[in-house]
């Protein structure tokens, strides 16, 4: 006998629930001891995408076969309690009940975290699932009241926010794919929930973010004819949003905030500024200003074009308390003056990341606004505000493209003396295995090119 069956099953079954829910299931076929240890599993995970050929021709009686095998496996469950119980099943229209009793023996069994996703791996976007989608599980009563609950993920599955008492919510809580047309009183006045996300909702009315909430994701919603949101967060560190550019604003935001995320839906942009874009430019800015705390904040290629449009950018870019600065860019020239401000107002940067997103077809080519993308970099008042703090860049998907070059020899250069305080120590390059041959050796040229005109700066090259 090897000395891990030896254990005792108690140890094993805690072993094993570290597993993922498919290793877990393959233990069985290890010997006479293992057959039925998986059935204690404390993590349990059903995917209707690892069970149903969704290009086969009879889906409906693999579905059937799918159902059939969640019944038998909670039957033969042996534990006594589970910590997390996962269904992901599109659309389960017929299959109500059994669903229903899934649940249920998972409040059974005083469950931890659980998944409910019912949404369908076809939609893209909100358009999809509110033109084809069809409540069809509605979250059961046993779950408002389950007091062991900690973590709460429902995509595509009806609830009543009403029926969550307050001291009752869940720690985390996620909701996507459904119409949801009152947020407030999932987030005022809460003392117990710590993790909010909204995914791909719609219907949304007036919206005011408020509470002692840690985590904040709001990604990919609709909203109603108000495009106005307000953020009353004093306790976030982590505040991400995905979306329509609205009219923000913000009460209060935790001034020390861990990470920010921001991206706007993609634009192909625009030929020459006008009053919108002013105006989008002001509001996008205002709200940077507002979470100007952030020590790690990602941006978007849009909210890197908009900030320069405003009518004053130098006035109202505030200084930043950002050490990462991760910048989403497709390095067009239409986004290096913004880059250049963002660089401008993060005195304390210490790691500039860029995760370069290919080049733009829609691209304004070499010139834009009077900026030339070959000189632009090479202009002394392009030096002038550089932190002196920073000590790191980083580009993933890098190719070897001129823009790239450009603002790397800038970064170069600028680190290796031109400035007084501390120089950049390094520069990491993460080329992409999956790129062609043929770009791939560019790339590499391209990188043993910097590397030999580096001077003091490392340049390392990774595999990603």
């Amino acid at each position: 006998m090897d000395m891990l069956s030896s254990l005792p099953e108690l140890v094993l079954v805690m072993i094993i629930s570290s597993l993922s829910f498919k290793e877990c299931v393959r233990t069985s076929v290890l010997s006479k001891k293992w057959r039925n240890l998986c059935h204690e599993t404390r993590n349990i995970v059903f995917k209707e995408s690892e069970y149903v050929d969704r290009s086969a021709s009879d889906k409906k009686s693999e579905r059937i076969s799918f159902v059939d095998y969640m019944k038998q496996w909670v039957n033969r469950f042996n534990g006594r309690y589970i910590e997390t119980l996962e269904i992901y099943f599109s659309l389960p229209l017929g299959f109500e009940a059994d669903i229903e009793s899934l649940i249920k023996f998972a409040v059974l069994k005083q469950v931890k975290n659980l998944v409910l996703d019912f949404s369908n791996p076809s939609w893209i976007t909100t358009t999809n699932a509110s033109w084809y989608s069809m409540i069809v599980v509605e979250l059961p009563l046993c779950v408002y009241s389950l007091t062991t609950l900690e973590s709460l993920k429902i995509y595509s599955c009806g609830f009543d926010p009403s029926k969550f008492m307050k001291s009752r919510l869940p720690r985390r809580l996620s909701i996507g794919w459904v119409e949801l047309t009152d947020i407030e009183s999932l987030v005022s006045n809460s003392p117990t929930l710590e993790s909010l996300s909204i995914n791909f909702c719609w219907g949304l009315g007036n919206k005011n973010i408020a509470g002692d909430i840690k985590e904040f994701v709001f990604e990919n919603c609709d909203f109603s004819s108000d495009k106005h949101c307000s953020f009353d967060l004093p306790a976030v560190e982590f505040f991400k949003y995905s979306g329509q550019v609205l009219s923000f604003s913000s009460k209060r935001i935790n001034m020390v905030i861990k990470e920010v995320y921001l991206d706007f839906m993609d634009v192909n942009g625009y030929d020459e500024p006008d009053q919108s874009t002013k105006v989008e430019g002001e509001v996008l800015s205002g709200f940077l200003n507002s979470l100007r705390g952030a020590r790690t904040l990602t941006v978007c290629p849009y909210l890197l074009q908009a900030i320069q449009e405003c009518e004053n950018p130098l006035y109202l870019l505030r200084p930043m308390e950002t050490q990462h600065l991760v910048l989403r860019t497709k390095l067009n020239v239409v986004e290096f003056k913004g880059i250049r401000l963002l660089l401008n107002n993060c005195p304390k940067l210490e790691t500039l990341t860029f995760d370069y997103l290919g080049r733009n077809i829609f691209s304004k080519g070499l010139t834009y606004g009077g900026i030339h993308r070959r000189t632009y970099w090479l202009q002394k008042s392009a030096y002038k505000y550089l932190p002196n703090t920073l000590k790191v860049v980083v580009v993933r998907n890098f190719t070897g493209g001129k823009n790239e070059l450009y603002i790397l020899n800038f970064l170069i250069g600028s680190g290796r003396g031109r400035r007084p305080g501390p120089v950049l120590e390094r520069v990491e390059l993460y080329i992409q295995n999956e790129m062609h041959e043929s770009q791939r050796m560019v790339a590499l040229s391209k990188a043993e090119m910097l590397q030999s005109t580096s001077g003091d700066v490392q340049v390392l090259v990774h595999n990603a």
